[in-house]
């Protein structure tokens, strides 16, 4: 089951979106100060395109130097990001087989942010 949505999710919105997380890592690139967090971009990236069957873990030990570069991600690329995922969510829950997909979109919200 997971292999079938994995193959729904990429040819409906998982690729777009993967190129989404790629121009968010290439933007924290280009900023050097980012740069740990373009490459948490691409490893996010990655999940967009096959994420059933696998799991992110919040990291609870980033502390507060990481607060200067959360509030740069999420000005910069977080809410966009965060957008993209909801209108695939919503475009996703209009059909019952969607309804799956459009549940993995919302779980990428809170990523993005």
């Amino acid at each position: 089951m997971r292999v079938i949505l994995n193959i729904l999710w990429l040819l409906l919105s998982g690729f777009w979106m993967a190129i989404a997380w790629l121009g968010a890592a290439l933007l924290m690139f280009l900023l050097i100060i980012t740069i740990p967090f373009g490459i948490q971009a691409v490893k996010i990236a990655t999940f967009a395109l096959w994420p059933f069957g696998r799991t992110l873990i919040k990291r609870p030990d980033a502390g507060a130097p990481s607060a200067l570069g959360n509030i740069l991600w999420l000005i910069l690329a977080g809410w966009w990001l965060a957008l993209g995922h909801l209108v695939a969510a919503v475009l996703l829950a209009i059909t019952i087989i969607g309804l799956p997909l459009a549940a993995g979109h919302i779980k990428l919200v809170p990523v993005s942010l």
